[in-house]
């Protein structure tokens, strides 16, 4: 099957070193899906999404060294386009409040299925990639 655009453009941020090296993995194996970089700490993730162009940032809310959503607040600033996806150990619900400086960032539970993460990250990149056009 050919490409009909290059691999979305991934960039990990969470700080359990273990489910990162996890769902980098499962997320490489997906022909359309690269990840560029994994950081685990809010303070390395500007850089990192400057220097790898991620499309899209799955990000954990509770990274070591500050807050999620103020690094990513941060990088949305200087990254235009750039998406989100919270991966959460929390439900959305009870986390409502922290969500809402990432109004149109995806949502997936870690305890969910894996392919709901996989379709979270086709969401965005398709949102970054109209954002960059200008659709």
């Amino acid at each position: 099957m050919s490409r009909l655009r290059p691999p979305i453009r991934v960039l990990l941020a969470e700080d359990n070193r273990d489910l990162a090296m996890a769902v980098r993995a499962l997320l490489d194996a997906e022909d359309d899906i690269t990840v560029t970089g994994v950081v685990g700490c809010a303070s390395e993730l500007l850089d990192a999404a400057l220097s790898t162009g991620a499309e899209v940032v799955i990000l954990d809310l509770n990274l070591d060294g500050g807050s999620g959503v103020a690094a990513m607040r941060e990088v949305r600033e200087s990254v235009p386009g750039v998406q989100v996806v919270v991966f959460s150990g929390y439900d959305a619900h009870d986390i409502g409040g922290a969500l809402r400086g990432l109004c149109d960032a995806e949502f997936v539970t870690k305890s969910g299925e894996v392919t709901l993460l996989f379709d979270a990250v086709r969401r965005a990149a398709a949102r970054a990639s109209a954002a960059v056009s200008g659709a």
